[in-house]
């Protein structure tokens, strides 16, 4: 996942935020960027925010989370307005993230009423005799969220739903590029009775001293960052010691082996490589197809691809709106040039408009061009022949990433090697590497993070486990008369 703001320290001084419709270039939303005196404010009110949320019993927080989780879904129509206007995203996607958002929420309401603990026996190993022990979670206080542009409303819940869940405090802060929907899921959820103590938005850009101070204050206890590898270093070089979770990204690759159905892996591949503009940590980059069907895979998914709809994301039949920024569409257009002249064929697309890529797909690309090992994060996919299972897995692992992988293949032996041999966080078995519910354990290997995602997941990274250990005494015996 690219970095959602650059990293060049800003002036503290209040400015102004403007939120572009991406598909008009047009100033949607002015906001104002949340000053240095007023973030220091805003720490102090999260550190009464801790103590509050640590204070209320499970019920109580479920009951917050799940009325947010349900006044989502009667705002659905109007959380993806904002999210297709902000972020350029197609209605109809942006439909399935408010909806998903919910979801999100409200699981991380049932898992408020699941956070055990564990009993210890001691007595185990002879010098525990005599001992009761256990162990219980406790949250860790106040958490910093840092969140990107391309899933402004889920993937803030997917920090919020847990810190809240797991009784913390969080700052959330969205990219300047898209804040509106950070802002509307913690209003709504403020509306819904939480304490608005305990979930802030800052606004500010990543590189200002805002930031730079949230990030340095030792009494935050965690930063949780969905980014850029880019912008994660930059994190960590000003954060200290504490805690970390961090979804970097990925350079997915989607195996489509001889036996596969490709009636079912076609559409898929499709959606999987175009949806959102490939502005998806988990967006099917390459895809690797066995030499017995490629020929076939290639005409179908090309004709497939020429038939996606370009245009307005407000409009109901659109496929493919604009990329965030026009700077990411030219860079989008470099790399495919840089392909070309190494060789590549464009097979569809190839073109730019402003900020609209159009849908592409390349073959004959070297494996070590730039298109090849960094993440593309927009509208190109990149179809490669494949002769075995052992050169599938090697191009597979040849990327600095590893957070998804799909295999398309109806020989589950063969689905068993790809899943043995496969160096990435989830390999996903007749479906594309972009395949995500939001309870699952979601994260990668190698630079595609630290940690998992998904709500009970996310809950143990936010909270600190607290051993208790008595030493058991006999009950003296009573001595004198008795009534």
């Amino acid at each position: 996942m690219r970095p959602s703001s650059n990293n060049r320290p800003t002036p503290c001084a209040s400015s102004m935020i403007h939120v572009r419709n991406k598909f008009t270039g047009e100033t949607y939303r002015t906001l104002e960027e949340t000053s240095l005196e007023a973030s220091r404010k805003m720490f102090e009110r999260a550190l009464r925010g801790a103590k509050i949320m640590k204070g209320i019993p499970s019920h109580r927080k479920a009951e917050i989370l799940e009325t947010t989780a349900e006044s989502i879904l009667k705002k659905q129509k109007k959380f993806a307005e904002t999210i297709a206007i902000e972020a350029g995203k197609p209605i109809k996607y942006s439909m399935k993230e408010a909806k998903r958002a919910s979801v999100t929420i409200g699981f991380s309401g049932e898992e408020a009423k699941r956070i055990y603990g564990e009993t210890i026996p001691f007595d185990a190993e002879p010098r525990g005799e005599g001992k009761f022990a256990y162990w219980v979670r406790e949250p860790i206080g106040v958490i910093f969220a840092i969140t990107p542009f391309n899933d402004p409303l889920n993937l803030v819940a997917h920090k919020l739903g847990p810190a809240l869940a797991s009784g913390n405090s969080i700052i959330i802060k969205p990219t300047v590029i898209t804040p509106l929907s950070a802002i509307n899921l913690v209003n709504l959820a403020v509306a819904s009775g939480l304490p608005e103590e305990c979930a802030q938005t800052l606004l500010a850009s990543g590189g200002s001293q805002q930031v730079r101070e949230m990030l340095q204050n030792e009494r935050i206890k965690m930063v949780t960052i969905t980014g850029g590898t880019e912008a994660a270093e930059d994190v960590m070089r000003h954060s200290g010691i504490k805690k970390y979770s961090m979804e970097l990204g990925s350079n997915s690759p989607v195996i489509v082996w001889e036996d596969a159905d490709l009636d079912e892996a076609i559409p898929d591949l499709v959606d999987a490589a175009f949806e959102s503009q490939g502005q998806n940590c988990i967006h099917a980059q390459r895809i690797l197809v066995h030499e017995r069907v490629y020929d076939e895979v290639k005409e179908r998914i090309v004709d497939a691809t020429r038939r996606l709809r370009v245009g307005d994301p407000l409009a109901e039949d659109t496929d493919v709106g604009p990329m965030i920024a026009e700077g990411e569409a030219q860079r989008v257009e470099a790399w495919v040039k840089e392909a070309v002249r190494g060789g590549a064929r464009v097979l569809v697309g190839g073109e730019r408009k402003g900020r609209i890529y159009y849908p592409t797909l390349l073959d004959r690309v070297s494996p070590k061009s730039t298109i090849a090992q960094k993440e593309v994060f927009g509208p190109v996919a990149i179809l490669s022949k494949v002769s075995s299972l052992e050169q599938a897995v090697e191009l597979s692992n040849s990327v600095p990433y590893g957070l998804q992988a799909g295999v398309f293949t109806n020989d589950i032996n063969v689905a068993q090697r790809f899943v043995d041999e496969l160096d990435y966080g989830g390999v996903l078995i007749n479906q594309t590497s972009d395949f995500r519910v939001d309870f699952m354990p979601f994260g990668g290997f190698k630079f595609s993070g630290l940690g998992r995602e998904g709500i009970r997941f996310a809950i143990e990274a936010m909270t600190e486990i607290k051993l208790v250990v008595y030493k058991k005494k006999q009950a003296k015996r009573a001595t004198g008369r008795h009534p």
